[in-house]
């Protein structure tokens, strides 16, 4: 008999198949945190490095302990479903606690019986921690700052040969509203983008996103609220006024760690995304310039103390978010190998 658990993860599935159309379908995305985040790595995004290594599989099992997770390696893995911990961005469902045994049975059911899935493997924290030292070896400020219990346990997908990912897509984005599950990413989709612009990466800009119209983050006024004991509705934020641009521009003009900076327009930025990503026609065509984020471009001195101008400017308002880019090398895999979000100071220190 399936738990209730069960039943309403497979109705959260299968309720997504019946109202997404799949040639609107882009990439899995991280949680709404991280959206402007994301945003911007589709038009600048940091290099992933993989995890190197052959995994165990852990096999959770269901009721009657049955193991029902194929063994698989983690690198070889198209997608991610990672599960809640007390650490896990408070937007989420998760709501400062790990995932219950019974939520994650529920999961690896579901997630198993998808047509389109050759294997599925369990990562536990342990193992992941492992793997996250030895990638971020070189960064001992960030292996400072996160702590094993800090760690999503995932499910890591392999999906056939041949398969439709778009389906995929389509019935995994039902899990991002399931209790127990933080977020859902499309690893191989991701590390294509990643590849396309890894040459960006190597400036040393700092980007400056202002606030769109109806914006789902919190720094451009939006508030999550409880629709239901599982659910949660977004009210929408402010675009930024003409009045806050401004005073976003003076205060970049009067920064003396700022060389010099460019204004990018939404119609700009549009044809700098059509030109990095021609050859993925899915995702040029599921775009429109109004998805486009207008932005200040910012080059920095040499030797600057760049987490001090972030800072500053992120508390201006009408700005949704500022990035040092070079830091995004280190968490685009962050984010889309570990489920882990962290502040631009923790990733990237001024001292690495």
């Amino acid at each position: 008999m399936n738990s209730p658990m069960e039943d309403r993860l497979r109705q959260a599935l299968s309720e997504a198949g019946a109202t997404i159309d799949t040639s609107t379908l882009r990439p899995l995305r991280a949680p709404e945190r991280r959206r402007f985040r994301v945003d911007f790595r589709l038009v600048a995004v940091a290099a992933v490095v993989v995890v190197a290594g052959a995994a165990t599989a852990v096999g959770l099992g269901g009721p009657e302990g049955e193991d029902r997770v194929v063994a698989t390696n983690p690198e070889q893995a198209d997608m991610a479903v990672f599960l809640c911990t007390k650490s896990a961005p408070k937007e989420t469902l998760c709501r400062g606690r790990d995932a219950s045994v019974e939520e994650v049975q529920a999961v690896e059911r579901a997630l198993t019986r998808l047509p389109q899935v050759e294997s599925v493997f369990f990562m536990d924290q342990a193992r992941t921690y492992d793997d996250f030292r030895v990638q971020f070896a070189n960064n001992k400020a960030l292996l400072d700052s996160v702590k094993v219990t800090d760690l999503p346990t995932s499910f890591r997908l392999k999906i056939k040969e041949g398969a439709d990912r778009r389906e995929v897509q389509q019935a995994l984005t039902g899990l991002t509203g399931v209790p127990g599950v933080q977020s859902v990413v499309d690893q191989k989709s991701a590390s294509v983008e990643v590849e396309a612009s890894a040459e960006r990466l190597s400036e040393p800009r700092l980007s400056v996103f202002l606030c769109g119209k109806e914006s789902r983050l919190p720094a451009c006024g939006a508030e999550r609220e409880p629709r239901s004991n599982d659910e949660l509705s977004t009210k929408r934020g402010k675009g930024a006024t003409n009045a806050q641009k401004a005073a976003i521009r003076k205060l970049i003009e009067a920064t003396p760690e700022v060389h010099s900076y460019v204004f990018e327009d939404k119609e700009t930025a549009y044809e700098n995304f059509v030109r990095a990503y021609k050859d993925n026609k899915v995702l040029v065509e599921a775009t429109s310039v109004e998805d486009m984020p207008e932005s200040f471009r910012l080059m920095l001195k040499p030797n600057t103390d760049w987490a001090e101008v972030v800072a500053k400017l992120k508390r201006q308002p009408g700005v949704a978010s500022a990035n040092y880019t070079p830091c995004l090398a280190d968490q685009a895999p962050l984010e889309i190998d570990y489920g882990l979000f962290l502040p631009d100071n923790k990733v990237c220190p001024i001292s690495k």
